[in-house]
């Protein structure tokens, strides 16, 4: 046998040893609340997502919701997988469009210490209020969201 087969043979007999704490190591969940405003104006029915940017393949979608008449958000996922999660939270809304066509986008990190190897979220990030008025860095525009 080759080495690398004998390599995969030694993993998959360790890993089958262990199923239930192989589970908890790849389940990971993150959560995010905060609030939108538009100026002095809650931003209501802004469309706010996370999602988990893969470094190989598609990325994927773990939540997705709209503020709240207040401006309020409240978004929790999660995934099973050995990588760690690189989550991003996205935004997109209509505060000072103008006549722009689309939506504002803006794309932010959340910091990986939030990220936990839990099925249910154990640390919430709280993104206090955001003044959607800001002009982020990397800001876009989306036709589709």
């Amino acid at each position: 046998m080759q080495l690398s087969s004998l390599i995969f043979l030694a993993l998959f007999a360790i890993l089958s040893i262990f199923p239930a704490q192989n589970l908890a190591f790849r389940q990971q969940s993150v959560g995010i609340r905060g609030r939108l405003m538009c100026g002095d104006k809650p931003l209501s029915g802004a469309k706010v997502k996370l999602w988990n940017k893969n470094r190989l393949g598609r990325d994927d979608q773990l939540a997705d919701s709209k503020t709240d008449a207040m401006g309020n958000f409240n978004l929790d996922g999660g995934i099973g997988s050995i990588f760690g999660m690189n989550v991003r939270f996205k935004i997109y809304h209509d505060c000072d469009r103008g006549v722009l066509p689309c939506q504002r986008k803006v794309n932010l990190g959340i910091p990986s210490v939030y990220v936990t190897r839990t099925s249910t979220v154990t640390k919430w990030f709280d993104a206090g209020v955001l003044n959607m008025q800001f002009k982020f860095p990397d800001e876009a525009t989306s036709c589709i969201n």
